[in-house]
Parts: C-alpha cells; sequence; structure tokens
C-alpha cells in the first residue's frame, strides 16, 4: 500500500513540479513585458498586460504628435514607464506565491524561449510594421537637403495618419519602379520636401522668389546660403514654370534650395507619393561634439 501512496506522489510532482516562484527572476523576465507574469503563473494577467502596454505606447506616440508643445516629451516616457510597472506588478506577484507553488504546463523554460523569440521575430516587428505604415514613423536625417529646419542627425516623425497641406513638410517616397531621374537621390529613395502648390495652382520659380497663382510667397523658412551641392543643378536665380500644378499631384520646394532636391528637378510629386506630415524632431545628435542637442528634442517643426 505504501508503494502505491508513493507512486501517487511522484506522478503527481511529475504532472507539475513543486517550486517556489523567485521575484527577482520575475522582474528581470519582465524586460519582456508580460514574461514576468508568466513565470509567475499569471500567464492570462502577462498577456493583457503586453497587449496593454503596445495600445498604450502607440496612443502615446499618436498624442506626442499632435501636442503642439515641449510637455508633449512627457508622452516619451510612457513606454519606459509601463514596462516597469508591468515588471513590479510581476515581482509582487511571484512573491505573492506560495512556498509550495506547483508548478503549470506553461513553467517551462523552452516555452519561455519560444514565447520570447515570437514577439522578438514576428509580433514584435509585425507591429512596428504597422504603426509604422498608419501611424508614425521615425527616420534618421543625413542630408542638409531641408537645412535649416531640420538639421543633419536629427531623428524626425512622421505623422503618418495626417496628410500635408501648404507649408506643411512632407515625406515623399519613391519604388524601385520610378523613374531614373531620380537616380541622382541619396539613401533609399526617402526625401523630405515642403508643400508649395496644391492641385489646380500655378506655380513658378524665378529670380525674384517663388510665386502661386501669381503671387510671391513670404518663405522665412528658405535657406540659400549653406550647405550648397557641389555641381548643383540649380541656385537661388533658378527657374521654374509658370506651370499649372496636375490634379492629384504637388509643387513641393526643399527648404536649402541650393541642396535639396525637390519639384524643380523632379517635376510635381504624385499623391500616393506623399507618405505622411514631419511633425517633429524626435531627439537629434551631434556627431562632432559627441553630444545631444537637447534644445531639439520634442521641437515642433513649421
Amino acid at each position: 500500500m505504501s508503494e502505491n501512496i508513493l507512486g501517487q506522489i511522484q506522478a503527481s510532482d511529475a504532472e507539475g513540479e513543486i517550486k517556489p516562484r523567485n521575484p527577482i527572476l520575475a522582474l528581470v523576465l519582465s524586460l519582456c513585458p508580460g514574461l514576468g507574469h508568466h513565470y509567475a503563473g499569471y500567464l492570462g494577467r502577462g498577456v493583457f498586460f503586453y497587449i496593454l502596454l503596445l495600445t498604450i505606447s502607440w496612443g502615446a506616440a499618436a498624442a506626442f504628435m499632435f501636442v503642439d508643445s515641449r510637455i508633449s516629451m512627457v508622452f516619451l516616457a510612457t513606454p519606459f514607464v509601463g514596462v516597469t510597472l508591468i515588471a513590479l506588478d510581476a515581482y509582487r506577484m511571484a512573491k505573492n506565491q506560495p512556498s509550495n507553488y506547483r508548478k503549470q504546463w506553461f513553467n517551462k523554460g523552452w516555452i519561455y524561449t519560444a514565447v520570447f523569440l515570437t514577439l522578438a521575430v514576428t509580433i514584435n516587428p509585425l507591429m512596428d510594421q504597422i504603426a509604422g505604415k498608419h501611424i508614425v514613423r521615425a527616420y534618421f536625417i543625413s542630408s542638409p537637403g531641408m537645412h535649416p529646419t531640420i538639421l543633419t542627425h536629427d531623428v524626425i516623425l512622421v505623422n503618418k495618419m495626417v496628410f500635408p497641406g501648404k507649408r506643411d513638410i512632407a515625406l515623399i517616397e519613391f519604388g524601385d519602379n520610378d523613374q531614373s531621374k531620380l537616380s541622382n537621390l541619396e539613401g533609399s529613395g526617402q526625401l523630405l520636401g515642403r508643400i508649395i502648390g496644391a492641385p489646380g495652382d500655378t506655380a513658378e520659380v524665378n529670380a525674384n522668389g517663388v510665386f502661386i497663382n501669381g503671387k510671391q510667397l513670404d518663405e522665412p523658412y528658405a535657406n540659400f546660403v549653406e550647405p550648397t551641392r557641389t555641381g548643383a543643378l540649380y541656385d537661388e536665380t533658378s527657374h521654374f514654370g509658370p506651370t499649372q500644378v496636375p490634379t492629384d499631384s504637388y509643387f513641393v520646394l526643399a527648404d536649402n534650395r541650393t541642396y535639396g532636391f525637390d519639384s524643380r528637378i523632379l517635376g510635381f510629386i504624385p499623391k500616393e507619393k506623399i507618405g505622411g506630415k514631419v511633425t517633429k524632431v524626435f531627439w537629434s545628435w551631434n556627431l562632432d561634439e559627441g553630444h545631444f542637442k537637447w534644445e531639439r528634442t520634442a521641437l515642433s517643426l513649421k
């Protein structure tokens, strides 16, 4: 009889080994939000907090773009605060588990690894791709084409939820099948430009300035001084038009008129090539001096 009882105990242990939860390990595993709760025995709670963190983080990113104030920097801390709170909750839940906690079916090392890899390789990149296509995308600036509004080494945010209007800065995206005149573009076929003329407008550039429908524009953002592209195809006296902007197209100019590529070379930009409104500088790094340009963090662009 004693042998039967011993056999039953061994079978029970095999189904769920008694092993108390380590709060510190739950805290460390929460670097992957939700995994600490998974370890602590609260699988559903971990999944809920992971989804909640994603939702709140992307909501904060959207709010950051729409709040036209440096106070919007508060939203930048949302993901970090969220991860911290989730980790502390996982620590608390693991600490409150009894010392005779019996491991669940999901309390296995290979399952933790599988969850981490699934999130790192599939779910997180997919969410980033979806959000980057429809909500917000960050870009590192390596060209002075929009100087001085946007500086080299700025990291800018593009609002994918808003189509830029006149005088707004737009992200322009060119595909692999665009015409050969784009072969001079630097980088991956993406550039920035300010929308100057809308469909139906008559655009003209001459030595006196930029004219839309015969009216000269006041352009405090325009720069004709520095830097200048070697062998520039145009300068301050370059001419364009007068030409009417076609339907579903836009007349776009770079702020740095002696350097940036724009409609004077590329022609009118089709609506489908405009990928969103550039709203803010996320942060900026001064490579020459080796420090952040804090004054440009969360800077709204006009």
